[in-house]
């Protein structure tokens, strides 16, 4: 996962098309722009997104700015909807505030009983992130599950290692 930062840009009513081309060739020449969706830019850091926030607030098209996490190629999603895209580039994200990761505790709990959080949890897994054979994978949940997620857990006599909580 990395983290990185979304800008959306937003042309204003009435402006002629060479003003739109006049913002986007300035942000060409200040910004370093990672990747696009549409018209929201994203960057790498947090230096380059408040120069893109700069330009866009002096030309009056500065839209709303999100977290996001890039996520790797390996994820196997079971739903894109509200909380992820694919960009422009075939490049994976997620707004950071509306997601959180978590892998099972290795060593908690039964075998038996892993397996059973782990089905039940399954219902609310939005996706998964393939880790090494002898790893659990790392899922992908609705931020405002995570209290759900750790009832499942504690049901089950296992826990949760949340790796991204916003």
């Amino acid at each position: 996962m990395r983290h990185m930062y979304g800008v959306e840009l937003q042309v204003p009513a009435g402006k002629l098309p060479g003003f739109y081309a006049q913002v986007i060739h300035k942000i060409g020449d200040h910004v370093n722009v990672f990747d696009r969706d549409k018209l929201l830019f994203i960057v790498e850091n947090e230096e380059e997104c408040e120069k893109l926030e700069a330009i866009l607030t002096k030309s009056s098209m500065l839209g709303d700015v999100f977290p996001l996490l890039q996520l790797p190629s390996s994820t196997q999603l079971i739903q894109l909807d509200d909380f992820s895209f694919v960009s422009q580039n075939e490049h994976l994200y997620v707004y950071a505030e509306r997601v959180a990761f978590f892998t099972m505790t290795t060593g908690s709990g039964s075998e038996q009983d892993r397996w059973a959080a782990s089905e039940q949890l399954r219902e609310h897994v939005l996706g998964t992130i393939p880790q090494s054979a002898d790893e659990p994978p790392v899922c992908l949940i609705d931020s405002s599950l995570t209290e759900l997620a750790d009832g499942i857990a504690r049901a089950y006599q296992t826990s949760l290692t949340w790796l991204y909580l916003e």
